[in-house]
Order: structure tokens, then sequence, then C-alpha cells
């Protein structure tokens, strides 16, 4: 009975392990190896391209750096006196539960909120209803924030998607110094009741809330739980990486939005901590936009605005060219401010950052300085000076950041692909002027756009994500190393195939999805014919089998039953049958 199970077992495993092979063959997707290489004027270490961890924890994914308080005369604040103000803040990846930080950065006295509110914007200042959650802070409904001080509420239980925008509504109890991010002329991130209408967190509608500008109020971050995106990059820079002159739009914004289009479990997030005016290095008092609204120096807010931000992995420093100009004296050429605004002081500012980013573990870049130069005034803008010595700092500043004694762990040479080095020219130091607005320093959307595209994600991490359509047409200059320059960069920023994607970025952004290959009807026949061709063969050698094993048990029957002596057994064959 055993030998008998045996043998049956066997031809039965055989069929069953060619039906597995030819189902995974007609199921299987094919194979495909992707290379890639990172866009970088100096090659980035191994480490800038190794995989990224992925966990459960916090990733930040959106940010606004506070850079002064609110006034309407200079330097005399207006306070809030109990009232409310929501906060729209459009989130880069979605989670499952979310945390807001609030800052008091610019106040000399205690900030105390009665109550605050998230939920889900619906237009303006009108909150969907039913998504209003309630916040809380070490379990309280109220909290209190020192002077210069930041906080990060509980997790709040509120599933967020990639591209919506949050409302957070702040009740300030008492008298309150407001710390705000004034940024952009063009769209409104904020909205506030008149004083004395005390607690509206809870009221979804807009009626309320009479007053809305592009000042944000305190909300400084966001942070997401139970998202499948593996981490943060901060983008630390000026005004440039803070969309002024744009409405806002940024190279930041653009480069998530090239990133929206990878599978969600391959994205990093990436945060604008720009500030208009913002410098690397530390001035003297009274020297440069601080005191009005340039925020606080590169090395000063490096920490809390981008080393102490939850899941960060990467940061991109875009910092410097406001440091050379107030150093010359900005709009007063008459009283430069030496030894602020050199060469050195910008490099030894910036290799502060270097060693700070690599002290916490992270990856840091540094970004080339973008072509600028003399503006005359106009458009609501002071006359801004741009001199030839000027240009020889930013040059030296410039070469020292793409060389390997920068520190940086990699580089990304925007300089190169904002230079006049198209259409026939090839004066790579001056803005190409279809990249700018009017004042030949900040880039518009055309030129937020190359900037964005000129950026490869593979720098960190993530894998070639689609360009976007450029706004301008421009041919590098032929013969023109610069054009030449330019192009390549441009070219490594592409994936291997560029795909154009929209323009907008949708509420729900889908990604695409990844199917199993599927083969033709024709191949499915044939695949078909050979599957039973073999399991016809496989049953004829199993009856051959059969009957092999069958006339041996009968030759040892035989032998067992024949007894008599110098007798031979009988023959194990069949007798022959009558006809």
């Amino acid at each position: 009975m055993v030998r008998a199970v045996r043998a049956l077992l066997a031809p039965v495993a055989i069929i069953a392990g060619t039906v597995v092979v030819l189902v995974s063959a007609l199921g299987a997707s094919p194979t495909t190896t992707t290379t890639t290489t990172s866009t970088t004027s100096v090659a980035p270490t191994s480490s800038t391209t190794a995989p990224l961890a992925h966990g459960s924890g916090w990733v930040t994914t959106w940010t606004s750096p506070m850079d002064f308080f609110y006034t309407l005369h200079a330097l005399k604040p207006v306070p809030a006196v109990d009232a409310t103000f929501r906060d729209l803040a459009r989130v880069a990846v979605g989670g499952t539960s979310l945390e807001i930080q609030l800052s008091n950065t610019w106040s000399l006295t205690p900030t105390t909120f009665a109550a605050v509110t998230v939920g889900l914007q619906k237009s303006g200042a009108v909150v969907v209803p039913g998504t209003i959650v309630p916040v809380t802070f070490a379990g309280q409904p109220s909290v209190t924030i020192a002077p210069g001080a930041r906080v990060m509420s509980d997790p709040i239980a509120l599933r967020v998607h990639a591209g919506e925008t949050l409302a957070i509504s702040l009740a300030v109890s008492g008298s309150a110094v407001v710390s705000i991010h004034n940024c952009c002329v063009g769209h409104i991130d904020s909205y506030g009741t008149r004083n004395g209408a005390g607690n509206l967190t809870t009221n979804p509608s807009a009626t309320p809330f009479v007053y809305g500008d592009f000042n944000m109020r305190w909300l400084s971050a966001i942070a997401v739980s139970g998202s499948p995106a593996q981490g943060t990059v901060v983008a630390f820079g000026d005004s440039i990486t803070e969309g002024f002159n744009n409405a806002g739009l940024s190279w930041p914004t653009l480069l998530q939005r090239r990133i929206g289009h990878l599978a969600p479990s391959e994205q990093l997030a990436v945060v604008d901590e720009g500030i208009a005016g913002n410098t690397v290095s530390v001035f003297p008092k009274g020297t440069t936009f601080a005191e009005l609204d340039g925020g606080l120096p590169g090395v000063t807010r490096f920490g809390p605005d981008a080393l102490d931000l939850p899941g960060v992995k990467d940061v991109v420093v875009f910092l410097g060219t406001n440091d050379i100009w107030f150093g010359a004296g900005g709009s007063n050429l008459a009283h430069p401010i030496p030894p602020y605004g050199t060469a050195p002081r910008i490099e030894a500012a910036l290799r502060v950052l270097v060693d700070r980013a690599h002290a916490h573990g992270l990856k840091i870049f540094g970004v080339t300085l973008l072509p600028r130069s003399t503006f005359a005034g106009g458009n609501g803008e002071e006359p801004e000076a741009w001199t030839p010595s000027d240009q020889a700092t930013m040059d030296a500043v410039n070469a020292w950041i793409l060389s390997p004694s920068s520190g940086f762990d990699g580089t990304i040479d925007l300089a190169a692909v904002m230079g006049d080095v198209y259409d026939g020219a090839c004066q790579p130091a001056a803005p190409f002027a279809p990249y700018y607005t009017v004042d030949n320093l900040h880039p518009n959307t055309a030129g937020q756009t190359v900037m964005a595209n000129a950026i490869a994600t593979t720098l960190f991490g993530m894998p070639p994500a689609p360009t976007l359509p450029p706004l301008v047409a421009a041919t590098p200059t032929p013969g023109c190393p610069a054009a030449l320059t330019a192009e390549r960069v441009l070219a490594a920023g592409s994936p291997p195939t560029t795909t154009t994607t929209t323009t907008t970025i949708p509420a729900h952004p889908t990604h695409p999805t990844h199917h199993r290959a599927r083969p033709s009807a024709i191949g499915r026949i044939v695949v078909g014919a050979l599957l039973v061709l073999v399991i016809a063969l496989l049953a004829v050698a199993f009856v051959a089998r059969r009957r092999r094993v069958l006339r041996r048990r009968r030759a040892r029957e035989a032998l067992r039953a024949y007894r008599g002596p110098g007798g031979f057994p009988p023959s194990p064959r069949p007798p022959p049958r009558k006809r």
C-alpha cells in the first residue's frame, strides 16, 4: 500500500509543479533595471543615493518660518486681543494623524491660546463641516508659550491627503504680539477676526473672519504620522526659495509637484524654509532686514527651522546673496559693512551649517547663488545696485560651493541654468531675463520651474521623477561653454525618459498604479496548449509506470507461492486468451 501511494505521489508532484511554473509564467511581470545618475557638480558621496529607511515615525509635511512680528508701522507691533485667527497650510504628503507646531519667536512676552482646532479647508476661511478637531498640548486644550519658544501639539486623529489644505484656528487669550511669516503678495495665508471676537475656533463659517492677508500667524510646522513617505527635505533659503515676487510659487513647491508623481512609498516631503531678506551669517544690528522682516540669520535659525523638525533626511542650503548685498551697503553704497559680506565670511557660515547637519546625521546640499544685476527700481520696490565687486564675491562663493573643500554631500548648480546663455547669448553672470521678475533677482514661474527641473530627485534617495513642462522656449547657445554646463545640469535633473506632467496640483493627486504584465491572447493559447500536452505526456508516463509496477508485483507473488523442490516458478505472464 505504501509503495502504491509513493508511486502515485511522484507524478502528481511533477504535474503540480509544472502547473505552478506555467501559471507563474502567465502572470509574472518583466523585470527591468534602471541606472540613475545624480545631478551634482561635485559628485555626492555614496550615502546620498543609499535607500532611505522607512518607518512609522513622524514626517514634516509643511513649514512656515517666523520672520518678524505683525506690524502696520515699522518696529511697532500691533497686538491681537481676544481674537481668533485661521491659518491655511497645504501639506506635501498625507498621513493618518498629525501634529502642529506653534512659534512665539518674535514676542517678548508669553502668548496664551485658549483653544486651537484643525480641520479641512473648503474655500477661503470656510472649513468643511464635521472635520474640525480640537488640538491639545500635553493633554490640555489651552497652552501658554514662553517668549521666543515653540511648542508641538499632541497627536491629532485626522487623516490628511497629499495636497489638501488644512485650516488651523487659533484663539488668543488676552493680548499677544503676533509672530508672523510675511509671504507673499498674491495669495492669502491667514484670516482673522476683530479684536474682542473671542474663541471662534469651532465655527466653520467664514463670516466672523473679516481680515485676510499673506501673514502666516504663529503656525510654523506640521508633521504627519502613518505616512508612506520616507522623510523630509528642508529647503533652507531666502526670498528666492520663499517664492517672493511670484505669489509664493517656488522651486520647493514645484519640486514637490514632480515628486508627487512617484509612488507614495518612494516620496519625500519638500518643505519651504525660505525667508525674504535672510542672510546666512550674523550682521551687526540695524544693518539688514532682520529688524524688519528678514528673519534670524541662517546660522541662528538652522536648528529650529531645519535640524529639529521631525523626519528630516536632507537639507538644501540656498543662502548667501543677501550677505553680499548687505555687506556692500545694500541700497546705500556709501556705507559698506566690512568684513561682513565677504566670501570667506559667507563660506565660514555655510561650513557651520555643513558641520551641524553632519553632526545630526543628515545630508546637506549646497546651491550656487543665482546671477543678478542692478535694478533701477519700480513695481513698488527700491533700487538695488549690483557692482563688479559684488559679482567677484559671488563668483568666489560659487567656486567654493562647487569645490570638494566645501564639505557638502553634493551641490546643485542652479546658477548655471539661470544665466543668460540661451538663444545666442553667452553671459553666464547675467540673469536670463525670461526667467526673472522685473527686479533682475527673483525668478518668475518659468525660472522657478527650470530650477525645480534641474534638481535630481536621486540626490535624496528617490527614483528619477518626471520633469515639468518648460514655460519658456530657451535654446542653449552653441559654442558657449557655460551653455554646455547649463545643458548638462538640466539633463542630469531629468529622468532617462522625460515624462511631461500637468502644471497644477490636484487636491487629491493620484499616483501611477503598477500593474502586472498581461500576456497576449495568442500567448495564452500557446501556453495553454503546451500545458495540456505536458499533462497528457505525464499521464501516459504514469500509466506505463503503473503497469510495470503491477508486473513486478505478480512476479513476486508467484515466487512466494512456489513450494516444489527442483521445480520452476510459474510464469508471471497472464494465460493466453481463448479465441
